[in-house]
């Protein structure tokens, strides 16, 4: 194999990659996300983000975003509802 071959291979799995999100939640108090694409609203009762294919929005008391690096975030505080949105009503 050469370079541009493996080259071509880690984009196709970069592109694949990034159409999906990983989502764990522990008790109410913590929620780890992979795939993060943006941070749309940010406070400490409502944090609102861009996944790949639809956004997301935490509300709670106390929240805070740890730990933003590379489409990673973690959410902590106390976690009273987690709601889906359609990535049109973003």
């Amino acid at each position: 194999m050469n370079i541009n071959d493996l080259a071509i291979k880690f984009e196709d799995f970069k592109r694949t990659r990034s159409k999906h999100s990983d989502i764990q939640i522990t008790d109410n108090t913590e929620v780890i996300l992979d795939g993060c694409r943006r941070v749309i609203r940010y406070d400490e009762n409502e944090i609102c983000l861009e996944l790949p294919s639809v956004g997301i929005t935490i509300v709670g008391m106390k929240l805070k975003i740890h730990n933003f690096s590379v489409g990673g975030v973690i959410i902590e505080g106390d976690i009273h509802s987690i709601t889906f949105i359609s990535k049109e009503e973003l």
